[in-house]
């Protein structure tokens, strides 16, 4: 048996460049990979896969979670017929632009290959499941993503003390990229690090003005975190979950009690980038 984390991220920025002639979007954003996780359990089955999920309704068939997926492609892909039996807890929220799916894929790949060793290429297999799982599957600290997301570069960042918020609606990626008046130019990597290491974090999500038009609950949580005093709010990725910087964990702790109390219908957590 197997026990990983499927850690969430942020996205410290995102620009959209154009569309590619694949129908998808070429990005460059700076994914970081933060404390607060899902926990997967993989234990060997004598054949096919099995998915249990506890802590979030998901609403959907076992067969269409990323989860499922990524073990059943896995599986075919090195011409395995054991299987493997997931249990799931979740703790990321759902659809809420943390990658909460995409990082329990990119932990049932890695624990996979631990389970049944092949030689595969895990980036790959990534690849075919969506754009954020390469990510996950490598477990990087933190990286710039180009491409769709598939393409990585490891950077190193100061660790980062955020409040996460989510006021409870579910913006999905394909309305999100829908709502992209303008493409914008790649990220400013090095002026973008600098800012997050003079603590005075500055960085664009040109998906963030749709989704407040789309959501406009996504503005009032931008609104509240600004408020409270934090640095660098942004909505991460295609939202509804924004954040916030700190200047330590322990702040970080405090002005999320204190929005939780004052906002009782939101999800609002405190995590640390690792």
């Amino acid at each position: 048996m197997l026990t990983l984390n499927a850690h969430a991220k942020v996205n410290l920025g995102l620009s959209v460049l154009g569309k590619r002639s694949d129908g998808l979007h070429e990005v460059d954003t700076l994914l970081a990979r933060l404390e607060l996780h899902d926990t997967v359990i993989l234990k060997p089955a004598k054949t096919g896969v099995t998915l249990t999920v506890s802590g979030a309704d998901l609403g959907i068939a076992p067969e269409q979670n990323l989860a499922y997926k990524a073990a059943a492609l896995y599986l075919q892909k090195i011409g395995e017929t054991r299987g493997v039996e997931i249990g799931l807890t979740k703790r990321i929220p759902i659809a809420a632009g943390l990658g909460g799916g995409s990082s329990d894929a990119g932990a049932v790949l890695r624990g996979m290959k631990e389970l049944y060793p092949a030689d595969v290429d895990l980036l790959a297999l990534a690849a075919q499941l969506g754009s954020d799982v390469p990510f996950f599957a490598v477990n990087l600290s933190a990286a710039r993503a180009t491409g769709r997301g598939e393409v990585l570069t490891p950077v190193e960042l100061p660790e980062l003390h955020l409040v996460l918020v989510n006021p409870g609606v579910g913006v999905s990626a394909k309305d999100a990229y829908a709502r992209v008046g303008v493409f914008t130019r790649a990220l400013e990597l090095p002026s973008l690090t600098a800012s997050l290491a003079r603590g005075e974090p500055a960085y664009p999500n040109v998906l963030e003005a749709g989704v407040v038009g789309l959501e406009p609950v996504v503005g009032e949580v931008l609104d509240a975190l600004r408020g409270a005093g934090l640095k660098g709010v942004r909505m991460s990725g295609s939202g509804a979950t924004c954040f916030g910087v700190a200047r330590g964990r322990h702040e970080a702790e405090v002005l999320a009690a204190t929005l939780a109390e004052a906002y009782p219908a939101w999800w609002i957590a405190a995590s640390t980038s690792m």
